[in-house]
């Protein structure tokens, strides 16, 4: 986040085009009720569009054990 001069996960979503609810999520690893966040589509293309990365590596920091990750790979 700093990287791209937002300093607070609220800077960030509106650079990215999302919720601050939906930064601290990623952020955290889980949404206010305690469960596990899982980022839609939209979230991901945002992200990967914000950050200037693919989609699929934002996806496989998010799921190491996705199909064609590098931890998948490995085994």
């Amino acid at each position: 986040m700093q990287e791209l001069g937002c300093r607070t996960p609220a800077e960030f979503a509106q650079e990215a085009d999302l919720s601050r609810l939906t930064v601290e999520s990623l952020l955290e690893g889980h949404d206010a009720m305690g469960l596990e966040y899982t980022p839609s589509l939209q979230a991901l293309v945002n992200l990967s569009h914000a950050l200037n990365r693919p989609a699929h590596e934002l996806l496989y920091l998010l799921r190491p054990d996705a199909l064609g990750s590098v931890v998948w790979n490995s085994n």
